[in-house]
């Protein structure tokens, strides 16, 4: 038997809080190309600092909602 941990939840974070790009695909339990696909059609925004992107935790919440309805 494998124990499934769950997903950690952005609604359960600071909603100005930045992810890393792991943990938004953790949070909406997606792969790291759809949350690149749903920034290039601008359903997510991605935050860039320096190299690194990141996605706001209130952005990643909004989507969990709209995918949990």
């Amino acid at each position: 038997m494998s124990k499934q941990t769950p997903a950690p939840s952005a609604t359960h974070t600071h909603p100005d809080r930045l992810l890393t790009i792991p943990e938004a695909c953790a949070a909406l339990r997606v792969s790291r190309g759809f949350i690149y696909a749903l920034a290039k059609r601008g359903a997510l925004e991605l935050v860039k600092l320096g190299r690194a992107s990141r996605v706001r935790a209130a952005d990643v919440a909004r989507l969990a909602q709209m995918g949990a309805q």
